[in-house]
């Protein structure tokens, strides 16, 4: 009986090894195929197919390192295409994959360099007891902030419902350092999605606060090269903000503010007829050698009136550092390359 199981179990073992080997030369094959017919992409998937099994083999590896190459270069173009188009998220994905397959691509190299990596932060406190019946019986609700950008784009950013904390990453292209000063508040509010008893389902955005678009009708003054030599920890620099003065007064945006900006040394004057700025960032920190900013809005605090209708807003004076939200959002290590600046601005009024 054994002896009858034997040749049965050799012909499997030769089936799965032939198998193999013909999984390898397959994908390779198809990849010299596509190769051969400049489609490089495609290749590239193939060849990186068979080199997953087969890992040892030099002759797969090499290329791999030759399509990768081709498809660098593809997604350089690309690249330069979504700039012409200003779609520069896309654009921005084109360059970071031209440059994971082709480390030594020189231009990618230097187109790099002109692109910054902002982080916009800043905390919410309010109480959602306040809310009405028919917001708390809503099929999911969502505390979102609004950010107005220079390039008049709007981003979205998620509240935490457990720390009041938001923070949104963007990336932009040929911008002045300067610029990253004309980031606002468009609005702060509640996501709503409503489910009817037929099924169907209604998104509507609830706006506590609604600043709308605003940009500064003028930004006067420079900002002077008198970085620091190294790039020092923000959290080093959150003590000086301690503040012992007068909270401000919270108040209810009008339908229309207008503002200006000025940059007086280490301080952005924020004019407007309101008397307030809490639609502007608290404190701006530059990473000029690492090409990365952090927009801090600060604490806000929303109440509502006693008639239940108008939501006010003010900021948050920091008395102590358990007023401060950075340091919780610090904690986050995935933010880590932002927690850094060679130069540090207080906007004031």
């Amino acid at each position: 009986m054994s002896f009858c199981r034997l040749p049965i179990l050799n012909k499997l073992i030769l089936f799965f090894v032939t198998s193999f080997i013909f999984g390898c030369s397959f994908h390779y094959d198809q990849g010299l195929q596509l190769e051969q017919e400049e489609r490089w992409a495609e290749a590239a998937i193939e060849y990186r197919i068979a080199l997953v099994e087969n890992p040892e083999d030099t002759e797969i590896r090499e290329a791999l390192k030759r399509m990768n190459i081709h498809v660098a270069q593809e997604n350089f173009e690309m690249y330069q295409q979504y700039l012409k188009q200003r779609e520069y998220h896309k654009a921005y994905r084109r360059l970071e994959a031209a440059l994971s397959q082709n480390p030594e691509l020189v231009e990618a190299h230097s187109e790099m360099r002109h692109w910054w990596h902002l982080l916009i932060t800043g905390k919410v406190d309010l109480e959602f007891n306040r809310f009405s019946s028919n917001l708390r019986l809503a099929e999911e609700m969502i505390l979102q902030v609004r950010i107005n950008t220079p390039n008049r784009k709007l981003l979205t950013g998620n509240i935490s419902s457990e720390t009041g904390i938001f923070f949104l990453e963007d990336v932009v292209y040929r911008t002045q350092p300067k610029q990253l000063a004309e980031y606002t508040i468009n609005s702060i509010g509640l996501k709503i999605k409503h489910k009817s008893s037929l099924g169907y389902v209604r998104n509507e955005f609830k706006k506590f606060i609604n600043f709308r678009e605003l940009f500064p009708l003028q930004v006067r003054g420079s900002i002077k090269n008198i970085n620091l030599k190294t790039p020092q920890n923000i959290l080093d620099h959150r003590t000086s903000l301690l503040n012992e003065g007068e909270n401000s007064t919270a108040w209810h945006p009008p339908r229309l503010v207008s503002y200006e900006l000025q940059f007086d040394g280490d301080n952005i004057r924020v004019k407007s007829d309101m008397n307030h700025s809490e639609f502007a960032p608290s404190i701006l920190y530059l990473n000029n050698s690492g090409r990365r900013a952090n927009i801090d809005f600060g604490v806000y605090q929303l109440q509502m009136n006693g008639s239940g209708r108008k939501w006010s807003i003010k900021r948050k004076t920091y008395r102590t550092s358990k007023d401060d939200y950075f340091y919780v959002l610090s904690s986050n290590i995935s933010l880590n390359r932002y927690f850094y600046y060679d130069r540090v601005f207080r906007f004031i009024q």
